[in-house]
């Protein structure tokens, strides 16, 4: 089963064909392509703009390598890009990641809480799981 979402985006080749890419967001390196060439520079530009070196770019694109954090953080603050999306694929309105709809649903009801009830129910999520490695 493939979860996750998929990323679209054209890409002309070194012959000018036009072609449509389709892949899975779990790779770091092909959003940051895509940012690349949404705002149609080239490596040494966005490179520079992100304040590291070409061949980094390169590496990190191809998959060879992650970036570091400082990247991120750079690429978030020039492009205006959701951090979570670019981490992982998937973004929520509020910036927030889930791992599905049943933990977005616990969360939204979670936070209606007060301290009292959300101390109640990780004591009763806890029981839950002890109950089950018994």
């Amino acid at each position: 089963m493939i979860r996750g979402s998929l990323l679209i985006c054209v890409e002309i080749n070194v012959y000018g064909i036009l072609r449509l890419v389709v892949k899975l967001l779990s790779d770091i390196g092909y959003r940051i392509k895509c940012i690349r060439k949404e705002n149609n520079l080239n490596q040494i530009q966005f490179a520079k703009s992100i304040g590291i070196s070409q061949g980094n770019l390169s590496e990190i694109e191809m998959g060879n390598s992650n970036p570091s954090a400082e990247t991120l953080i750079s690429i978030r603050t020039q492009y205006n890009v959701n951090i979570n999306w670019l981490l992982t694929g998937v973004a929520a309105e509020d910036g927030t990641t889930y791992e599905d709809q049943f933990e977005k649903r616990l969360i939204e009801v979670f936070r209606k809480l007060d301290d009292y009830d959300k101390n109640e129910i990780i004591e009763f999520i806890r029981v839950k799981i002890n109950l089950r490695s018994i």
